[in-house]
């Protein structure tokens, strides 16, 4: 028998819900969002988590009194869940990093470079998530583009989410590159869970996705362009300028080496699991 999907006015309420225990417990917070599959109308009771990231200031200190909060905004976290038959990601439950990682997310901090050159890992299981520190930042750059404000400063959000989506598209060229595509080339691309370097952390069963979406993607090909990464065919259509995209994965090889500075708050994150 198919489980039930949690409809799109019981997802607006607990949006709601878990925004008012962001602003309880933790109002310190730049923003707080949602990523994965409630907002995206695909979350299924009795499986479904709610996937919650809180942004916190550049100054955060992961000291006991940060903990003893967080613990609090957790518990109640655990009770939304229970209050809406939705299951609790007991080994992470959120995702709770600074403004500064964020930033450096959205850059594009967590894609690995091998010889030089940027590429997505061919495996995401378990161990590649516990694999390094950098890995979370892979996360984070998708869980700020494809995201839902909660809390918090909606400018900022958008702001990390556009940077976010631009660094995702030009992640998706080198499979582009030999024609002319438009925006739904990209959404099919990033869509695409059976590609080698796997998916962004969306799924094709995102009912919602292309619809909440698409003015993301065309925003993020239009930065693009402007940068001088693509160049325009048509209207709506685009082709790979080679140059500068090597350009742009030079620059980022560089930043892994010496361009990225946000300090590290990993154990929050890791230490929330200590948490439950």
């Amino acid at each position: 028998m198919p489980r039930e999907i949690i409809g799109l006015d019981e997802a607006d309420r607990i949006h709601e819900q878990l925004g008012k225990l962001v602003e309880f417990h933790l109002p310190e917070a730049v923003v707080a969002f949602t990523s994965g599959s409630l907002p995206f109308g695909a979350a299924v009771r009795g499986i479904s988590d709610i996937d919650v990231n809180v942004v916190l200031p550049a100054d955060t200190k992961p000291d006991d009194a940060l903990f003893d909060r967080l613990r609090g905004f957790i518990d109640d976290y655990r009770n939304l869940h229970h209050q809406h038959g939705m299951r609790l990601d007991c080994r992470y439950p959120g995702e709770y990093f600074t403004v500064g990682q964020a930033h450096d997310a959205a850059a594009g901090r967590g894609i690995p470079v091998i010889n030089g050159k940027p590429a997505l890992p061919r495996e995401l299981g378990d161990s590649y998530w516990d694999s390094s520190e950098d890995t979370w930042y892979l996360a984070w750059m998708g869980a700020l583009a494809f995201s839902r404000h909660v809390a918090g400063n909606r400018d900022v959000l958008a702001a990390l989410r556009r940077r976010a989506w631009a660094t995702i598209v030009t992640l998706c060229l080198p499979d582009l590159r030999s024609r002319d595509f438009d925006a739904e080339d990209v959404m099919a691309r990033i869509l695409d869970k059976d590609h080698p370097n796997g998916g962004f952390g969306v799924h094709p069963g995102y009912r919602r996705f292309a619809e909440l979406e698409a003015a993301h993607c065309r925003q993020a090909l239009a930065d693009l362009s402007t940068s001088g990464i693509l160049a325009r065919q048509e209207k709506d259509s685009f082709f790979v300028e080679d140059d500068e995209l090597l350009s742009w994965a030079t620059g980022l090889a560089a930043r892994h080496r010496n361009g990225f500075h946000a300090a590290s708050l990993l154990t929050v994150a890791s230490s929330l699991r200590l948490a439950i």
